[in-house]
């Protein structure tokens, strides 16, 4: 067995194991031991969360005061005894649904989010250039988002694709964060092209 295979195994066992939804769920553990993106009472908002791993990591980060908010094209199965997502509100909707801000108002109350969350890939083609593009259309859909409900000093993880869009979006996000941090968690496979972008200090006004 290759060394990236038996990586890939063991973060699947480990997931099993101690009961996450996925693998993808150590990737987030990994962000946030490392950038310290939750924090008790927080709300927060996943975007492209099915199977859940990312919402049963920051569901107990933020704790029974805070409130995760998950949002995917596909429904998620919230299991028998809620497996852990029992501050965890759900909306199936796309990222691209113009009235996807409206409906997080609408759970939030008179609240602002404290962290955005965004492992969202597209429906993958093989065409690399057409896959980044689009990968990198729906990041900034996630941006447009980010800019509407994210509070001041707030916290964004977004995943990304290496390419030739790639600068440019960097760029617009460093517009409105004061501190954008480029990671690949271990958990990541090797040969993906897969990026996350810690970005810390949100500023409502662009400076």
């Amino acid at each position: 067995m290759r060394l990236e295979e038996a990586k890939r195994d063991y973060y699947r066992r480990l997931a099993k194991d101690e009961g996450y939804r996925s693998r993808a769920a150590y990737k987030l553990l990994e962000i946030n031991r490392s950038f310290h993106i939750f924090s008790k009472g927080d709300r927060v908002l996943d975007i492209g969360c099915y199977p859940g791993g990312w919402l049963q990591v920051a569901s107990h980060a933020v704790g029974s005061d805070g409130l995760v908010i998950g949002v995917d094209v596909k429904e998620i199965d919230r299991g028998k005894d809620d497996d852990g997502l029992a501050n965890v509100k759900f909306l199936c909707m796309s990222v691209e649904d113009d009235t996807l801000a409206l409906r997080v108002r609408e759970l939030l109350g008179d609240n602002a989010l404290d962290v955005i969350l965004s492992d969202v890939s597209p429906n993958l083609s093989g065409i690399w250039s057409l896959d980044h593009a689009r990968q990198i259309h729906l990041s900034r859909r996630v941006l447009a988002i980010t800019r509407l409900l994210l509070r001041d000093d707030g916290c964004a993880v977004l995943k990304i694709f290496e390419g030739d869009l790639l600068k440019e979006f960097i760029d617009e996000v460093k517009t409105h964060f004061k501190r954008v941090y480029i990671h690949k968690p271990k958990a990541s496979r090797k040969e993906s092209s897969e990026l996350y972008l810690v970005c810390k200090g949100f500023r409502s006004s662009s400076q």
